[in-house]
Parts: C-alpha cells; sequence; structure tokens
C-alpha cells in the first residue's frame, strides 16, 4: 500500500500524540465524554442485552473497554501499529482483558468474519482518513458485511459547518485543515450508508456549546455540557453542534 492511500495520510499520528490522547483534559476531555454519552443514548433503545462489538480506528481502545465493562464481547480496530500497542497497555491494566482483542488492520483488507457483530463504530472523526474513493466500497460495503441482521452501525465526525470548533487542541493546524477537508458532513454520511444498503439512518448532534462555554463551566466546577446535552437528547430537542453521531441498521 502506498503512502497515500494510507487511512491516516495527512494527519501525524504517533506515540506521544496517542499519549496525549489517552489523557485529555479541560475542553478536548468534555468533547471525549459528550460523544460518549451520546452513543450510549443512541444505543440504549437498540439493544436489549451485550452483544459484540467492532470499533474502528480505536487508538487507545476506550470504546472496547468500555463496552467489555458493560458485559459486550469487543474487538478494536486500527491500522497504526502504535496505537494498538497502546490500547493493549490500556486492556493489561483492565479488569475486562478475555471480553477484548486488538488488532492491527485496515478496515478496506482486514479479513473479518461475515454477519458478526452487533455493533459496529468509528468514532472521533476516523472515518474522514478513509480515502473519498473507498468510503462506500470497500469500506462501508464491509462494515456492512460483518454485521449480523439487525445489526447496527455508529459514525461520529466533526461538524465541519460549526463555526466556532477548534476540534480537539492536539491537532495542529494544518491537520484541523486537511479533516475540514476531508470531513464528510451529515448529509454525505447518511446519503453513503443508505447507498450501502443500511436502513433507519438517523442522526444526533453532539456538543452544541462552543469552546469558550464548555471552558466557563469548566472553571466553575460545573458538569453543565453533559447535563444540558442529555436534557436536549431526552427531549428530542436538535440544534448542530461541534460532532454529529450517525447511525444505521443492517435489515
Amino acid at each position: 500500500m502506498s503512502s497515500t492511500d494510507q487511512l491516516t495520510d495527512s494527519v501525524t499520528y504517533h506515540s506521544a500524540w496517542y499519549r496525549r490522547y489517552r489523557h485529555l483534559e479541560g475542553v478536548d476531555n468534555v468533547k471525549k465524554r459528550l460523544e460518549r454519552d451520546a452513543l450510549i443514548h443512541a444505543l440504549a433503545s437498540r439493544f436489549q442485552r451485550p452483544g459484540r462489538m467492532l470499533d474502528i480506528g480505536t487508538a487507545t481502545g476506550r470504546y472496547p473497554i468500555l463496552f467489555a465493562r458493560a458485559g459486550w464481547h469487543s474487538v478494536g480496530l486500527d491500522i497504526s501499529p502504535v496505537a494498538v500497542a497502546m490500547a493493549r497497555e490500556e486492556l493489561a491494566r483492565s479488569d475486562v482483558t478475555a471480553q477484548v482483542n486488538f488488532l492491527c488492520g485496515d478496515i478496506r483488507t482486514v479479513a473479518l468474519p461475515e454477519g458478526y457483530f452487533d455493533l459496529v463504530t468509528c468514532m472521533m472523526g476516523t472515518f474522514a482518513h478513509v480515502p473519498k474513493a473507498d468510503r462506500v466500497d470497500p469500506t462501508l460495503t464491509a462494515i456492512h458485511r460483518a454485521l449480523a441482521p439487525g445489526g447496527h452501525v455508529a459514525i461520529s465526525n466533526w461538524n465541519v459547518a460549526w463555526p466556532d470548533g477548534r476540534m480537539l487542541s492536539i491537532y495542529e493546524a494544518a491537520d484541523r485543515e486537511w479533516l475540514t477537508q476531508a470531513t464528510p458532513t451529515l448529509e454525505e454520511m447518511s446519503e453513503m450508508l443508505t447507498a450501502v444498503g443500511f436502513e433507519q439512518v438517523t442522526a444526533l448532534h453532539i456538543c452544541p456549546f462552543t469552546d469558550t462555554q464548555i471552558e466557563r463551566w469548566i472553571s466553575a466546577r460545573m458538569d453543565s455540557a453533559e447535563r444540558i446535552q442529555a436534557y436536549m437528547l431526552a427531549n428530542e430537542i436538535t440544534i448542530p453542534g461541534q460532532m454529529y453521531l450517525v447511525m444505521g441498521t443492517k435489515a
């Protein structure tokens, strides 16, 4: 595979980056929590019991470990050997080592069991790193194939139309610019899922706050961001935010 075909071709991810990502603080940490909370909310009505999940672009493995602690059997996949090594370090310190497996591989080419997973996630803007020509086929096609009938896909991306979002502060300016250009809009993401055959394609908006608002709440030791988003999700109040979560179901 040439360098231009790598999923991470335009943003430099290295061990220091992953270490910082693992221990994000302040506004960045709030954004990670808001994404997690939105995903949990979206799944609450879709699953009555734990199943099997695959997390693509797993980075430090937070979602496979989180789901394993809720009773799931989880697989984390990442193209970066550095990320997989760090995820395995995190797993070794956890209490769910028997329920999680981390693999180094490319979703476009890795061999996955057909119809095996109940949930496939691709979070925190990972999908932007898939070359545009490969997004529907082979990427989303592979995800659809790996899901069991009735299984769900969940993909979160940055909202490139958000006027006051800095994404994560650990990104350099050039990386943020590249991500802005590479990230699909909510409409584009929904259309791609539909094209592959996913049904019941729905979306939730994540972090409908500016960084300045979040910083003020943090300085006042308030969890307002989490409380307000939870209220909005529970009452189906739709306001675009810094991120979006789109979900689809395999018929």
